[in-house]
């Protein structure tokens, strides 16, 4: 895949109804330029899978696949070839859609855990979270404590990507804390369908709620998508309660074994299938 393709891959998530946008498809471009590809038939790009590789475990995403050509093995010779960029020594991990997960079953791929899609209008949080105001924007001394939290929480580091979610969506990227200390940090991104929150990585349930209740009190003009991992401790109802509804579920799955595993239970929000 090239910058001229990104118009084709941006067809192909619109057909999906994928929430993309030009600055994701130049993100995987940027980080691995080598690293995302197309299957064309007669000159015209109809399937596009990318990878995004962070050291200990590579991500793949994307894959996406025209629905004219679909049921003509495309979506599996797409995972094969974007496969084929993982190291031998390297796990590839992924979110799959409930349509996706057999055939990442017979590509060697095993559950970790459940995810699930929420999302929210601007009409169901606009008038009830008038009031909050617990949260604050990133600042430069923030990044070198956050970073390493990120890095323990997530099992490797995004650090480009995060910095890319701050420089594009500056208004998302924030911090609740006490007495100089950190206890949740979020980031955002601007999607096609709705802007995405997360991660939202926090101490407590309690640290969570509060940090998203002031975004989402700071941008009541704005609908959102919010991809939760299943969680036992009442997060659901949480989310149910500031007004969010769940749209479909994900399921996180790798292929391999993780010599540094993440730590979901302070992980609230993913980045979203395309990043992790």
């Amino acid at each position: 895949m090239t910058t001229a393709d990104i118009p084709a891959g941006l067809a192909l998530c619109r057909a999906a109804r994928w929430n993309q946008t030009p600055n994701d498809w130049q993100f995987f471009l940027n980080i691995a330029p080598a690293g995302a590809l197309v299957a064309e038939a007669g000159g015209v790009v109809i399937g596009t899978v990318a990878t995004v590789p962070y050291g200990a475990f590579t991500w793949i995403s994307m894959v996406l696949v025209d629905p004219g050509s679909r049921g003509r093995g495309v979506g599996r010779l797409l995972l094969e070839r974007g496969l084929a960029l993982v190291p031998d020594d390297v796990t590839a991990r992924l979110d799959a859609t409930p349509a996706g997960e057999p055939l990442y079953r017979t590509l060697g791929f095993a559950g970790e855990h459940g995810l699930a899609r929420w999302f929210i209008d601007a009409a169901s949080h606009a008038g009830a979270l008038a009031q909050a105001g617990y949260g604050r924007p990133l600042s430069r001394g923030d990044w070198p404590h956050i970073l390493q939290m990120d890095r323990h929480v997530f099992g490797a580091s995004r650090q480009p990507l995060l910095e890319r979610m701050a420089a594009d969506a500056p208004e998302y990227a924030c911090a609740l804390d006490t007495n100089g200390r950190i206890r949740a940090y979020l980031f955002g991104r601007h999607g096609h369908v709705r802007d995405q929150l997360g991660p939202l990585v926090a101490d407590t349930r309690e640290s969570a709620q509060l940090l998203l209740h002031s975004c989402l009190a700071a941008h009541p003009d704005r609908n959102f998508f919010i991809d939760a991992p299943d969680r036992a401790d009442g997060w659901g109802d949480v989310l149910s309660t500031l007004g969010f509804a769940i749209e479909r579920p994900f399921l996180r799955m790798r292929r391999g074994s993780l010599a540094a595993a993440e730590n979901p239970a302070v992980v609230y929000a993913v980045t979203g299938p395309e990043f992790g």
